[in-house]
């Protein structure tokens, strides 16, 4: 119900009355405006509302009946009120409004605040704002339409945006600069890079025209195919079939087989079919580098016109069990590259043949075991396609016995031409990166034969494997109640659940699982190595599928002699009730001990706080000195903020600032750590700081706005830094000394 003293007091002639009603009529249902608001407004505008000491808004001065703190702030937040923390609570002109508006068409206000609310959220629930922010936007009143309050949001938005506007402008000047930075260097990179690529071409045309002068590029073969930077012949490795690959330089093929089964060794046979060597495996496949070895030093050899030994079947292979006619078995000790021991070596083909050694029943070195060639880790990497690296591609040795390239999506694909080609080098390598990650991630799921029949004997049930996981993490317990967990869920609090009887004692028979003793009445669980090496196994196991969980509980086998002793049927271990006293005991002793460290460390603190230090005296008096300006003054008091506050609270880091009602009424209301920990400033450290932060005026903003993380001039709200304030103030007493030192020194001249 309306005051009548504010009723009384609205006097408005003919036309006004007609106004308002008529503007009322119109914005009225679309503010949610109820009768409690209209009636807070009245006690308003007749002055009956007044702030206490303690900051609660009472009808009439003193002991009156006390208004609702949420209609208070909803009022200030539309603009209609102004509410400090003591005082009379002021009505602004647009508060006037409102009220000559609810006055005029009393009908129209909602009967609770409930249905205001509803109402305003109606209102801001339009087709561009969601539910939620509409009911978030609904918590606070909208200012008066074409109101000062309006305008003042209106005009505080548009600085914000000029502001913005100048921001983003010099930002794209910056921006600009920099991209023609970036560009003009760019541009002398390619420059460099081309000029160095130039030299190198030349330098390699000039080689090559010395090597065709010399007669050794051209010959019967035609053109010799150079590749990057090395000189060496181009020779193609594809696997034709099972047990057959190819060899293919400048047209001529050459065969890599085994001849007589899988148990001989990888032969490599010229386009004449003559045997010129056995070429390294991996995998029980041949190794791509020494057959290009092989085939490179043949090539040559044949090139300049000189006999390459052949193998000889005594030399190269011992002729098996069954056997067909035509290969003869090894008879001599002769040995390691396809020839007899008095005819010299061709050069460069002792190092293609190097781990290639007579096989034979008499030898006590077989062919190479598959995996023992080369040990070493295969790699995916970065390959240019071209001489000046303007093209790129990735390739990985882990898909065959060759190198194969990789498409866009990291597939190994057997013709480079269906490769992805990058244009950058650092893109084919992070590609190559990529690739190798995946094959990491592929090894991590990788489990052994063994590792997988112990997973398969464990047989773990969904319920063992969970408990498992759960007493390994600690959250197992056992009382006269029975066996409960705790703490299990990933997104709520404080949540248990029991589990079976039988359970967690099945799992201590099997070896899985230790007791520990911690108070008298409760148990705690681990894991033993065996119940660790478990849940690992099997958590691996269920991750690559490579088994799958019963419906019931595997009973394993017991190891524990003696049966387990149930807390609910009251049977312990012997000497289990003096370690659990003995933990128990031990515990509460230190948490007495730490206690009382705890209160010592208090009242140090607050003797240490009630004495102000040697640096908040020296601020004081430099405060109290004639002849100081604004500015110093505002420093010296954030200084002095600084130090109180610290020693109040030590560790705190900042302090925050709100405006109080009046003109420069400032002070400070809350502390903060490192931490973003909030306290509220103590009583004495307020009564200590209320002096000097009236220094902290609007005048000398700019100097003590500069100490300040964030300032809020809208809602005056302002977070000072204290280590900037204590240094600042530092700095402004050793001036202030200085000028001292110096007017002295003028005067006794």
């Amino acid at each position: 119900m309306l005051a009548a003293p504010a009723a009384a007091e609205v006097e408005n002639n003919g036309a006004d009355r007609w106004l308002d009603v008529s503007n009322a009529r119109t914005e009225l249902p679309r503010m949610g405006w109820c009768t409690g608001l209209a009636d807070v407004l009245a006690a308003t505008y007749s002055g009956d509302l007044h702030a206490d000491t303690s900051g609660i808004v009472r009808r009439r001065e003193g002991q009156g009946r006390r208004v609702r703190a949420n209609v208070v702030e909803l009022l200030a937040s539309g603009g209609y009120i102004r509410a400090g923390r003591r005082g009379p609570v002021t009505i602004t002109p647009d508060g006037v409004t409102a009220h000559r508006w609810c006055s005029a068409a009393p009908d129209l206000l909602h009967v609770d605040h409930r249905a205001a609310y509803w109402a305003r959220v109606r209102a801001h629930h339009t087709g561009r704002t969601s539910k939620q922010s509409a009911r978030d936007r609904a918590r606070r009143l909208v200012p008066l339409p074409y109101g000062e309050e309006g305008k003042r949001r209106r005009a505080a938005q548009m600085r914000q945006i000029e502001q913005w506007a100048k921001e983003m402008q010099a930002t794209r000047e910056r921006l600009a600069a920099e991209q023609a930075k970036e560009d003009a260097q760019a541009e002398q990179d390619r420059a460099a890079a081309w000029a160095r690529i130039q030299q190198e071409a030349e330098e390699r045309q000039a080689v090559e025209d010395d090597r065709r002068d010399e007669g050794l590029v051209m010959s019967e073969h035609g053109p010799q195919e150079i590749v990057t930077g090395t000189g060496l012949r181009r020779v193609t490795v594809t696997r034709v079939g099972s047990g057959l690959w190819n060899a293919v330089v400048r047209g001529a093929v050459y065969e890599v087989s085994k001849e007589g089964g899988e148990a001989w060794p990888w032969l490599v046979i010229a386009p004449n079919d003559t045997r010129i060597g056995v070429c390294s495996v991996i995998n029980d496949a041949p190794y791509a580098a020494s057959v290009r070895d092989i085939v490179r030093t043949h090539a040559d050899t044949s090139e300049r016109r000189e006999k390459f030994p052949e193998w000889p079947h005594a030399c190269a292979v011992a002729e098996p069990e069954g056997t067909g006619p035509g290969r003869s078995a090894a008879t001599d000790g002769t040995s390691g590259v396809g020839q007899p021991a008095k005819e010299p070596e061709p050069k460069g083909f002792k190092d293609a043949a190097r781990a290639v050694t007579a096989v034979g029943p008499s030898s006590p070195v077989g062919p190479p075991a598959v995996g023992k060639a080369y040990s070493s880790a295969a790699r995916a990497r970065a390959v240019a396609l071209d001489l000046v690296g303007s093209r790129w591609v990735a390739e990985c040795d882990r898909h065959g016995p060759v190198p194969m390239g990789l498409s866009k999506l990291g597939d190994a694909v057997a013709d480079i031409a269906a490769a992805y080609v990058y244009d950058i080098e650092q893109d084919a390598a992070d590609a190559a990166r990529a690739h190798l990650d995946a094959h990491a991630r592929e090894d991590a799921d990788v489990m052994a034969p063994e590792d997988i029949d112990a997973a398969q004997a464990l047989n773990l049930s969904r319920h063992q494997w969970r408990t498992l996981g759960w007493i390994r993490d600690g959250k197992v317990r056992e009382t006269s109640d029975g066996f409960s967990v705790y703490d299990i869920s990933p997104d709520r609090a404080d949540v248990s659940k029991r589990i079976r009887k039988t359970l967690v004692p099945r799992l201590w028979a099997a070896g899985f699982v230790k007791v520990f003793a911690i108070a008298p009445g409760v148990r705690e669980f681990g894991l033993t190595d065996k119940g660790a090496r478990a849940l690992r196994l099997w958590s691996t196991a269920l991750r690559v599928s490579a088994v799958s969980e019963p419906e019931k509980d595997t009973r394993h086998a017991a190891v524990k002699s003696s049966r387990y002793r149930w807390l609910s049927a009251g049977e312990t271990w012997t000497g289990e009730q003096e370690k659990a006293q003995a933990a128990a005991d031990a515990d509460q002793a230190a948490n007495k001990q730490a206690a009382a460290l705890r209160a010592a460390e208090e009242i140090a603190a607050a003797e240490r706080a009630a004495i102000p230090t040697v640096d908040e005296l020296t601020l004081l008096e430099a405060l109290n000195a004639d002849g100081l300006d604004a500015g110093a003054a505002a420093v010296l008091s954030a200084a002095y903020i600084g130090h109180v506050v610290i020693r109040h609270r030590p560790g705190a880091t900042s302090a925050r600032l709100d405006e109080g009602p009046g003109r420069g009424d400032r002070r400070v209301t809350r502390t903060y750590n490192v931490n973003e920990v909030e306290k509220p400033i103590t009583s004495a450290a307020d009564e200590a700081v209320g002096a000097v932060v009236a220094n902290l005026t609007d005048a000398a903003a700019e100097k003590w706005h500069a100490l300040c993380t964030w300032v809020d001039t809208r809602r005056g709200v302002h977070r000072l830094d204290l280590a900037a304030a204590i240094d600042a103030g530092a700095t402004v007493l050793v001036t202030l000394a200085e000028q001292e030192t110096a007017e002295a020194a003028g005067a006794a001249e």
